[in-house]
């Protein structure tokens, strides 16, 4: 099996882990009376922990070797999701809440290196030319996984209840090990590495760098904020059953996996900034149609319809965000080994997104015990399109580049169309012209 493709199955499994938490924890905080404040920090923690692990992730990869470490971590992530679905039999609060936080947290750190692991070595093992398709893939594997993670829980909450869903999802993940030890590690060549000391803080001090990440915080605060009061929300305003709210989880999937088919063709149509501003606005706009107000009608259509733009909206930020880290690393520091220079870009994404993915559930979960989840949709929103006025004013020049190349190459495809039809017109008048003169010359013959 090709490296490539072991990779997208890790990533899947690894999705799968992930995905579980946000739709069955609130029947757990129903049980021991957890508010959204409370869930928002058990969810956000993991996030975090992968966060603040993200930076140690290269210096292990000089100290151990990659896959080993990618076995270590998936064996330990699969031992947190089944045990999460052992919590409910804990009835003391705080030995409860010491073993939550615990388990976030190693989960956290686990999910870091297999983040970093897989991103770095899908870039250092692609052609040049593929390595927007090739995380695409790592991409599809991911968003497979996040949309199986609810579809188990609807599934195996209807047959067992809490625990189930986790414990069959655990017991799938352990694949993940076996997966890791399948890698072809001829094409790693760890020996060749610069033993150097490695340091985020040249790279970041860089404006184009810092604005791209912070465009990946808010974009993933945008998809997360919700994510500690979806299922009260639905439960409790459209009675939806736990099953039922489950679903709604996975419905940026679709958008998502349908625009990664596409995503180089619109990267070289409309420039990788250009693309990265959309992605920006069509992700905070998504926020206001989870909880709808006027003029937007109250219905679980236009919650559907949310969730379709969070998909739309993530691709694009995403994906060309990670190859312009990877190309401005390059470019700041060129004595850099390849292996070293993705897994800093990994990194450092990862480092980010993390970042924005404990930041979203923590804010939703406040601003939901506070305001109320209403106002918390729209204050989330308001965040994501004011950013990306930022975004737009900072790197104005570059957009109007991708602008007036989409502008060029539509009159480039203007002027070649009117070319071929008056060439068509000359060939076609030319053609006349000709049969005018061989009828006048036959009617001469024949006079």
């Amino acid at each position: 099996m090709k490296n490539s493709t072991l990779f997208v199955l890790i990533n899947m499994l690894s999705g799968m882990g992930y995905s579980l938490v946000s739709p069955l924890f609130p029947t757990l905080g129903k049980k021991e009376n957890l508010s959204e404040e409370i869930l928002g920090w058990i969810i956000g923690i993991f996030p975090i922990a992968g966060t603040l692990f993200t930076p140690i992730v290269p210096i292990l990869c000089k100290k151990f070797s990659r896959i080993k470490l990618l076995c270590f971590a998936a064996f330990c992530e699969a031992s947190c999701t089944i045990l999460y679905g052992l919590l409910i039999f804990i009835s003391n609060f705080t030995f409860l809440m010491i073993i939550i936080f615990t388990l976030r947290i190693i989960h956290g750190c686990c999910s870091a290196i297999i983040g970093t692991l897989l991103y770095s070595l899908t870039i250092s093992l692609s052609n040049k030319d593929e390595t927007q398709s090739s995380l695409g893939k790592l991409e599809i594997g991911w968003a497979a996984g996040t949309c199986s993670g609810p579809l188990f829980a609807s599934f195996f909450y209807k047959l067992g209840g809490y625990s189930l869903p986790f414990i069959a999802q655990g017991m799938c993940i352990y694949i993940s090990v076996y997966l890791s030890l399948s890698v072809d590690t001829s094409m790693i060549n760890e020996e060749q590495e610069d033993e150097g000391e490695i340091s985020f803080l040249k790279y970041l001090i860089h404006p184009e760098m810092y604005l791209i990440l912070f465009g990946f915080v808010i974009c993933m605060i945008n998809v997360t904020f919700y994510f500690p009061c979806l299922t009260y929300h639905l439960t409790n305003n459209y009675q939806l059953s736990v099953s039922i709210s489950s679903l709604f989880f996975i419905i940026p999937i679709i958008p998502y996996l349908i625009i990664l088919q596409y995503l180089d063709k619109i990267s070289n149509k409309f420039g990788i900034y250009f693309t990265f501003t959309c992605g920006l606005l069509l992700s905070g706009f998504s926020s206001i149609f989870i909880f709808p107000v006027p003029p937007i009608p109250h219905s679980v259509i236009f919650i559907f319809l949310g969730f379709l733009m969070i998909g739309l909206g993530s691709v694009p930020v995403f994906i060309p965000g990670l190859v312009l880290l990877g190309k401005t690393i390059k470019k700041i520091d060129k004595s850099i080994d390849i292996l070293s220079a993705n897994d800093i870009s990994s990194a450092i994404n990862n480092l980010t997104i993390e970042l924005g993915d404990f930041l979203g559930p923590i804010v939703g979960g406040f601003l939901t015990v506070k305001f109320g989840f209403k106002l918390c949709c729209l204050f989330v929103s308001l965040l994501g399109i004011l950013y990306a006025l930022i975004f737009i004013f900072f790197f104005k020049t570059y957009i109007q580049n991708d602008i007036k190349t989409i502008y060029d190459k539509k009159n480039s495809n203007d002027i070649i169309s009117s070319f071929k039809v008056e060439t068509f017109r000359m060939k076609t008048y030319s053609f006349h012209k000709i049969r005018e003169r061989n009828n006048s010359l036959h009617s001469s013959l024949t006079n």
